[in-house]
């Protein structure tokens, strides 16, 4: 059984999979030591149905917070006795990587990466929200091109309201319109259609430069 986790500054997701489906997928809180994250997928794990027999015998870490990597090696090795594959440069991956320095490129990006090209059938750009937005080029032959990075959603709330004191913190629901009546409906509306708009016209100068017309996944 096999268990996958993607760790972000904005959390850790974790997966388990047993044959082709992942049966099961939860989030946990990013900032906890190892022992707490033992429990907690030790917790997962019987949910998913995965207790001592069978158990998990493989485990993957992606991980953009290099703080927390050790923590989560050291809960996978504690609580299920595996040794974890954490993914970065030499990881074999089968992805070509067409930057300037690929061992500069995210962990995060690549599996992104990899998973498009197993789903795509062709080009692809994959959007991924989290703590920054990524957006990424895949060609046709799966080969990665580079990416486009801004700060996310919720990493743009919060720097506005450290930059402006009359700024509140809001939920960020969806806007029914442009024109904010008040502040919280006009911060919603900056941002998210503000956001979809970035989104939208990176997405349409990337596809400009790629030789093909690539199909866009946002997961």
């Amino acid at each position: 059984m096999l268990l996958a986790l993607d760790v972000r500054n904005s959390g850790i997701m974790a997966g388990f999979r047993e044959g082709p489906r992942w049966s099961t997928v939860v989030r946990l809180g990013g900032d906890r030591s190892a022992d707490e994250l033992g429990i907690l997928l030790e917790a997962c794990a019987r949910k998913a149905g995965f207790g001592p027999e069978p158990g998990i015998d493989e485990a993957w870490v992606s991980s953009v917070v290099p703080a927390m990597t050790a923590r989560v090696v050291a809960a996978l090795a504690s609580s299920f006795g595996v040794a974890a594959s954490v993914v970065g440069p030499g990881t074999r991956t089968g992805l070509k990587i067409r930057t300037d320095t690929p061992s500069e490129m995210g962990s995060d990006i690549v599996c992104a990466a990899v998973a498009a090209r197993e789903l795509a059938t062709g080009a692809a750009i994959v959007v991924d929200f989290s703590a920054a937005i990524v957006l990424s080029a895949i060609d046709s032959a799966g080969e990665l091109l580079g990416a486009a990075i801004a700060p996310g959603l919720e990493t743009a709330a919060r720097s506005l309201r450290s930059s402006a004191a009359q700024i509140p913190e809001i939920r960020l629901d969806p806007p029914r319109r442009a024109i904010g009546r008040n502040t919280a409906q006009s911060l919603q509306s900056g941002i998210l259609f503000g956001y979809g708009g970035l989104v939208r016209r990176l997405v349409e100068m990337m596809s400009a430069e790629m030789a093909e017309t690539p199909t866009v996944d946002q997961r």
